[in-house]
């Protein structure tokens, strides 16, 4: 189930459409109703196949290390996944429909203070996260673009200094208009003062 972020971004989004089956316009769509997660928030051009980034927020350019915008959002994945992720997002173009893509990704330490040995260290971690992007529609009613949020559901890596690699495309989803989409919640369960779970 998504994340109660992710639901939150999903119900903004349903809030803004006259018509279940249309993609509601851009024009409607204030990222100041959704605050807290707009360091998050991502805008996807859909008018190429190359669906470069229009928008990335703060979040999104800390996890990378570098600014997103006019790069290629399929090009963040390893390459067996990239064409099912540009297909995800024709046919979320297509139905105008939103679509949550279940992603993890290698954390790649790096750290001017530190050994190549001591970065071996960490260099097995992995972050999962999901991206859910949403259609919109711009003022002749064509779909150009896709509005989104970037939410990590597992705990960040413990050395904090490094970027994400390249995506592995765990599932995506197609979000239909009578599909009635619930939260799930990230729990962390300790023992000892050690997270186990």
């Amino acid at each position: 189930m998504p994340h109660s972020s992710t639901v939150s971004f999903l119900s903004y989004w349903r809030s803004l459409q006259i018509d279940p089956e249309r993609a509601p316009t851009r024009e409607l769509f204030d990222p100041a109703r959704l605050k807290s997660l707009i360091p998050q928030m991502m805008m996807v051009s859909t008018t190429d196949h190359s669906h470069r980034f229009r928008l990335a927020g703060g979040f999104l350019r800390a996890l990378h290390g570098y600014e997103l915008k006019d790069t290629s959002f399929p090009a963040l994945f390893r390459k067996p996944f990239a064409s099912p992720v540009t297909t995800a997002l024709m046919l979320a173009r297509r139905r105008e429909q939103p679509v949550i893509l279940s992603l993890s990704a290698p954390w790649q330490t790096t750290h001017p203070e530190m050994s190549a040995e001591e970065a071996a260290l960490f260099q097995n971690e992995t972050v999962h996260f999901e991206i859910c992007l949403c259609p919109m529609m711009n003022t002749y009613g064509k779909v150009d673009r896709l509005v989104g949020i970037y939410q990590t559901l597992s705990a960040m890596p413990m050395n904090p200094n490094g970027t994400l690699g390249r995506y592995t495309l765990a599932a995506s989803k197609l979000y239909e208009p009578d599909q009635n989409t619930k939260a799930a919640h990230l729990r962390l369960v300790t023992s000892e003062g050690r997270r186990i779970a």
